[in-house]
């Protein structure tokens, strides 16, 4: 009888410490700039305006696959104002970013852009100046394998890891960039330099 006990167990065990957990890094997280109450003031060079107030930010640790009787847990950052902005994930695969931006009209088309947080693919990102910071110009490529192929309107996103969001370029020549980002009742934005 205690052979069955110890078997199982054993077993139990070595089931347990067979699953993973993946969790974001310190150099993930840098990705994420935002913290809760930031105002990101958006204007068009149509003059249109749009005002993001951050509402959120959450940390999930989550199954990678609900069916199993061990999955390996997963993290995720979510940022949220009025809809879901920016997402950070750890998976099996690497870390990745999920840009989910929507701004000004609704009927703008945006593809699911995917950045995944390897050197290479950091590495052969373009650097530009927008707005007198230093930034990525992130092509806003479909990461959807099924919505390739399928016209988008955002054609680059322009991205700090200090600011987050500085620019969305659409086709058109239609651009959106941020003049203010109010923190704590003052505008960092104009604060420093790029």
């Amino acid at each position: 009888m205690k052979v069955k006990y110890v078997i199982l167990i054993s077993i139990l065990s070595a089931m347990l410490f067979s699953c993973r957990t993946y969790e974001l890094s310190d150099s993930d997280l840098r990705w994420q700039p935002y913290i809760e109450g930031d105002i990101l003031i958006f204007e068009s060079n149509k003059r249109e305006q749009d005002t993001i107030v951050i509402k959120s930010i959450e940390i999930h640790n989550n199954p990678d696959d609900p069916l199993a009787v061990f999955p390996n847990c997963v993290q995720s950052l979510f940022v949220v104002g009025k809809i879901e902005l920016l997402k950070l994930h750890a998976g099996k695969n690497g870390s990745k970013v999920e840009f989910k931006m929507r701004i000004g009209n609704n009927k703008l088309r945006y593809p699911g852009v995917i950045l995944y947080l390897n050197q290479d693919k950091i590495d052969k990102l373009i650097k530009t100046k927008f707005i007198n910071k230093e930034v990525y110009k992130i092509e806003a490529e479909e990461s959807r394998n099924n919505m390739k192929g399928r016209p988008f309107d955002l054609q680059f996103l322009y991205w700090s890891k200090e600011y987050g969001y500085l620019g969305l370029e659409f086709k058109e020549e239609y651009i959106w960039e941020l003049k203010s980002f109010i923190r704590d009742g003052q505008n960092i934005l104009s604060q420093k330099p790029g």
